[in-house]
C-alpha cells in the first residue's frame, strides 16, 4: 500500500469512528475549511445533487455535527456550520497523527521538504486536472488523430 491507500485508510478509519460515511465525512471538512455555507454551495463544492446534500446535512445534524439555521434576510436560504464540539473531536481525533507528522518533518532539511511540498503541490494539480477532464481542445475534432494537417 502506497501513500495514498494509507491517506484513504486513515480517513475511513476516523468516519467510521464517528459512525459517518466518506462522503460525509468530505462535506464536513469542506464546511470546516470554508466555513459557514449554504446548502446549495456545499453542492456546489462537493459536486453533489442539492438532494443528496440534504440526506448528508440530515445525517450529520443528527450526529451532531453541524447545525443548520435560516438567513435571518432570506429565510428561504439555509447556512449550515459545524458545531464548535464536533470542531474539536475532530481535532482530538486529528491531533496524533498531525504531531505524529511534524515529527516526521523535523527530520529533514528545510530545502528537502520544499521539493516535497513542490511535488505535492504539482500532484494535487494533476488530479484536478483529472477530475476537472480533459479540455476543450482535447476533446475537439480530431482529438487524438496523429499527424496529418488540421481538419477544416
Amino acid at each position: 500500500m502506497g501513500y495514498l491507500g494509507a491517506a484513504s485508510e486513515f480517513d475511513e478509519g476516523l468516519a467510521k469512528k464517528l459512525k459517518l460515511s466518506r462522503t460525509d465525512m468530505r462535506c464536513l471538512d469542506l464546511i470546516g475549511r470554508l466555513g459557514p455555507m449554504t446548502a446549495g454551495r456545499l453542492a456546489e463544492e462537493s459536486g453533489l445533487t442539492t438532494g443528496a446534500v440534504t440526506f448528508i446535512l440530515d445525517r450529520l445534524e443528527e450526529a451532531g455535527m453541524v447545525t443548520r439555521r435560516r438567513d435571518t434576510e432570506d429565510r428561504r436560504r439555509v447556512w449550515v456550520e459545524i458545531v464548535p464540539e464536533a470542531q474539536q473531536r475532530l481535532h482530538r481525533l486529528q491531533q496524533p497523527i498531525a504531531e505524529e507528522m511534524r515529527q516526521l518533518a523535523q527530520r529533514f532539511k528545510a530545502d528537502e521538504l520544499a521539493v516535497v511540498r513542490d511535488f505535492m503541490r504539482q500532484a494535487k494539480e494533476v488530479f484536478q486536472r483529472q477530475v476537472s477532464g480533459p479540455s476543450p481542445r482535447e476533446e475537439g475534432p480530431g482529438a487524438g488523430e496523429q499527424g496529418g494537417s488540421p481538419r477544416r
